[in-house]
């Protein structure tokens, strides 16, 4: 990550941050300081995530085609719902490191398609990247992605009495259905697959980015890389290899 792009983040996250805390009503317990960093903005008011319109795929109906797919997942996000108003705290954790993963899948050309209640679904297109190139950024993605989690979520999240956050990261690739999903006009964008059920299973681990046994296999090569593999192991029945940088 560069220090211009991690800069770029930092002052993002808070953005979203203040713009989370837009979103509360007047009955909402908030901390001094999160009572504090509300009084900086107007009591709910309407306010978009910038760029997420824009970065969404118009696929139409219907589209069947290769991608790496890579999923982000907060770890034990139960523990923080079921604490003391848990609920809050995850609307305003999962709205930042949502703002913040989908700019960082964005960077490495790829698209954040499905917001989940503690992950978030990234795609990156085999037909427009080529399988390694996608696969390539997907695990750029997931670096920073862990690198943001240590260095800007967690510090921002910290100064405004919120839980610090782990992830899991997990990836796979292979054919994918893309589709709007929904009733009447209100749809969501939805990915339907083996890769993406994979990736999923995969995202268990803590802190740490796993690579499919499928993908593995077919893993880019560069001249002085520095990604490394550990043993195979199963994670939620699911073959992956841990990753590592030398």
């Amino acid at each position: 990550m560069t220090i211009a792009f991690k800069t770029e983040l930092e002052k993002l996250a808070k953005q979203y941050f203040k713009v989370a805390l837009s979103h509360v009503d007047e009955n909402t317990q908030l901390t001094i300081n999160q009572k504090k960093a509300l009084t900086e903005i107007s009591l709910n008011e309407q306010a978009e995530l910038p760029g997420f319109e824009e970065r969404k795929f118009k696929f139409g109906k219907f589209e069947n085609r290769e991608f790496a797919v890579m999923m982000t997942d907060i770890r034990d996000s139960t523990s923080i719902i079921n604490s003391e108003n848990g609920l809050v705290k995850m609307f305003l954790i999962f709205y930042v490191y949502a703002g913040i993963v989908a700019k960082i899948v964005d960077n490495y050309n790829g698209t954040s398609t499905e917001f989940l209640g503690d992950g978030v679904l990234n795609l990156f297109g085999i037909k427009e990247q080529g399988r390694d190139l996608a696969l390539s950024n997907s695990m750029g993605a997931a670096w920073d992605i862990l690198e943001a989690r240590e260095t800007i979520l967690n510090p921002l999240f910290l100064q405004n009495d919120l839980p610090s956050i782990n992830l899991g990261i997990g990836i796979d690739h292979g054919m994918t259905i893309v589709t709007h999903f929904g009733y009447r006009s209100d749809t969501d964008l939805k990915a339907f697959g083996p890769c993406a059920y994979n990736a999923s299973k995969l995202s268990k681990m803590v802190n740490q980015i796993v690579v499919s046994e499928n993908s593995k296999k077919v893993w880019p090569t560069a001249p002085n890389g520095s990604l490394m593999f550990n043993d195979l192991k199963i994670i939620d029945g699911n073959f992956g290899y841990p990753t590592y940088k030398m």
